[in-house]
């Protein structure tokens, strides 16, 4: 293998290499190479990943046609082994996260989608799914865009908004919205400045928002604290409540229509206390519930404000 770089100065990758080009020595060189810096619980996803990606085929595939992995792919290989290596996420790696059926671009400018935030998506379609007719959704803090535009997909009648402070976040979520083929209307503002859409009002809120109070990242995972976006991410110690309480203000001042859903996951720790915030609430709101996480944890909330 050739150790040098390309002649528009992308970095190649160095050996050790695998003993063959086959799916086995592949497969077994690449976990080798990524041992140090990934937990042995987590090295055969990312490798299957990886694979996946260099060679753009599955595992069945790949076996069913006795693929052979080229020495271009080799050289990528390497080069995405030493970068997950030194800590950088798989999904950063490759350019994609899978999210409800589809592969989202992400980057650093954006958190890597999660399956709990699946579990949001598809606990709240099942509630507008009772609407009469099409209405419209608004994400606040969309990042990658993947609720907004699941939403979309699953309920293609009805209008999504998504809006995050980031430009940067605003630009990855429009390029997913092209490659899934999904309208979504899209605006960079930040929620706790001004009122998103202005004055346009919506059958349903949902947000994903920064929950992790500062304090936190000291003990967290450096593949999240030091790779994602720290302002998607975290909140001040004293008021880790912050976009809860200004999000479930603005609903109440007209964002969210008579009868709609507003719908967050939370932190853990801090979910039954966002529910408190409802029912403390001058406004009446009412269904308010908590709902465990596939870990059994309390993740989501959702309340439904008063008809009247």
């Amino acid at each position: 293998m050739n150790e040098s770089r390309t002649s528009k100065g992308s970095p190649r990758g160095t050996g050790p290499w695998p003993g063959s080009n086959d799916e086995q020595s592949v497969r077994v060189w690449f976990k080798s190479r990524i041992s140090n810096g990934v937990e042995e619980e987590e090295r055969n996803p990312v490798v299957g990943l990886c694979l996946e990606h260099v060679s753009s085929m599955g595992k069945g595939e790949r076996l069913m046609n006795n693929y052979r992995f080229p020495e271009s792919e080799i050289d990528k290989l390497a080069v995405m082994a030493d970068r997950v290596s030194k800590g950088d996420p798989v999904q950063y790696v490759i350019g994609t996260a899978h999210f409800d059926g589809h592969d989202y671009r992400v980057d650093a400018r954006v958190l890597i989608p999660r399956p709990e935030t699946e579990e949001l998506v598809f606990s709240l379609v099942e509630k507008l799914k009772t609407f009469d007719g099409k209405g419209c959704v608004l994400d606040l803090g969309t990042g990658s865009g993947c609720i907004a535009l699941a939403i979309k997909k699953r309920l293609p009648e009805w209008k999504v908004f998504a809006s995050d402070f980031s430009q940067g976040a605003i630009d990855v979520a429009k390029e997913n919205a092209k490659s899934i083929e999904a309208e979504v209307n899209f605006e960079c503002s930040d929620v706790l400045q001004m009122r998103p859409f202005e004055p346009k009002s919506f059958d349903a809120v949902v947000s994903n928002p920064p929950y992790i109070p500062e304090q936190e990242k000291m003990n967290m995972e450096h593949r999240v604290a030091d790779c994602e976006p720290l302002s998607a991410l975290f909140v001040p110690n004293h008021d880790p409540l912050v976009f809860y309480t200004r999000m479930i203000a603005l609903c109440e001042e007209g964002m969210l229509n008579p009868g709609g859903w507003l719908a967050f996951e939370c932190h853990t720790r801090f979910a039954a206390k966002v529910a408190d915030l409802f029912r403390a609430s001058n406004i009446r709101w009412n269904q308010i519930s908590l709902m465990d996480d596939l870990q059994g944890k309390p993740r989501h909330v959702f309340a439904r404000i008063d008809l009247t």
